[in-house]
């Protein structure tokens, strides 16, 4: 059966200020979508694989939009090996209850929109080096099943230690969909463990980079981590077995600073749930027109908002933090132009580009 057409959604492009595509197909399954895909490459017609659309960079003007949704749903669970198999146009929210109703979690990752999904996290650009229990989504995916018309299918299987070889996922993942509609991914979840919220206020930006850094070389990584500019406050959840844990926040509290709030398993993940719900990194975000995103070096949070991230900054929220990565989200007061576009300074920074593609 061959996958329905559709008038393209008004209301649902204009809220992602994406142009109108041509058309719109909605297919019902793997097998609808990837010969719908094989069909659109022998017209030699441009398309693009549409999930949510929070993370879209292309101009979808005169293109095919080829929706996920029916991709979605969590395809397999094995607690042994804590891999959850999900289809790619799986919501975050969605893939949480899914994978919480079967005893596992996923609250080692990072914050992330709770409608974008999984195809789109998966497939966005994150430049910078990889680090395990980053917090990443790429970083925890260990399967990915691709279709790339005209060259068949690609399925990457969770691989034994001891395999070497070329690791192919990072062909298709991070490159924005272009070589190859990705299916669905095998992502690491965990056993739920306890967890505890902490809040720091009154934290500029110095005092920021040395609470991080003092965690990583103790070896406490946060699951998830929060800051805004314009309260100064820090948030962030520690994970772990309930005597470890409060081993941590004791250490913390005797050699960093005692934070200002501390909240159970319950408020952790409300307070995640509120902060990912107005999370800065979606094209149907009031602001999304002002924002500019950067991937820093974390010690160069240290130079200042306005050194960083230009004179004009108004606000800036960071939502991940590694030893060597933070995504930093800096809005202005007007839609960014190619005449706003600041220069960090040399060395600061592994990229940076406005949220709303300058087409």
């Amino acid at each position: 059966m061959s996958p329905r057409s559709a008038a393209p959604s008004k209301s649902f492009y204009e809220a992602r200020r994406l142009n109108l595509p041509a058309r719109e197909f909605s297919p019902e399954g793997t097998a609808q979508l990837c010969q719908l895909l094989d069909e659109l490459h022998r017209d030699n017609r441009a398309w693009t694989l549409v999930g949510d659309g929070q993370h879209l960079r292309r101009d979808l003007k005169d293109q095919v939009a080829v929706r996920t949704t029916g991709l979605s749903g969590v395809q397999d669970v094995d607690p042994t090996s804590g891999t959850v198999r999900v289809g790619s146009g799986t919501t975050w929210r969605e893939l949480q209850k899914g994978v919480d109703h079967r005893g596992l979690s996923l609250q080692r990752y990072d914050l992330q929109p709770p409608s974008a999904t999984v195809g789109g996290l998966l497939a966005r650009r994150r430049p910078g080096p990889p680090l395990l229990r980053g917090g990443s989504l790429l970083d925890g995916c260990v399967g990915l099943g691709v279709h790339k018309p005209a060259a068949h299918g690609y399925r990457y299987l969770t691989a034994p230690r001891k395999a070497t070889g070329p690791d192919l996922r990072h062909l298709f993942a991070g490159n924005d969909g272009g070589d190859g509609a990705i299916l669905e991914a095998t992502l690491v979840a965990w056993r739920p463990v306890s967890q505890r919220l902490l809040r720091f206020e009154g934290c500029d930006l110095d005092e920021l980079t040395q609470i991080m850094d003092g965690l990583f070389r103790a070896g406490i990584m946060a699951s998830w981590v929060h800051y805004k500019l314009s309260n100064q406050t820090l948030q962030m959840a520690l994970t772990g077995p309930g005597q470890l844990l409060r081993s941590r926040i004791n250490w913390i509290t005797d050699n960093l600073r005692a934070p200002d709030e501390t909240g159970d398993k319950e408020k952790t993940e409300t307070r995640r749930r509120w902060l990912e719900a107005r999370h800065p990194e979606r094209r149907e975000h009031r602001l999304a027109p002002t924002t500019r995103v950067f991937a820093v070096l974390p010690a160069a949070l240290k130079l200042g908002a306005a050194e960083l991230f230009g004179p004009n900054v108004k606000e800036a929220e960071i939502i991940h933090w590694t030893p060597r990565r933070a995504m930093a989200f800096a809005r202005y007061d007007s839609p960014i132009t190619v005449d706003d576009l600041h220069a960090p300074p040399a060395g600061s920074c592994w990229a940076d580009w406005p949220l709303m593609p300058l087409h």
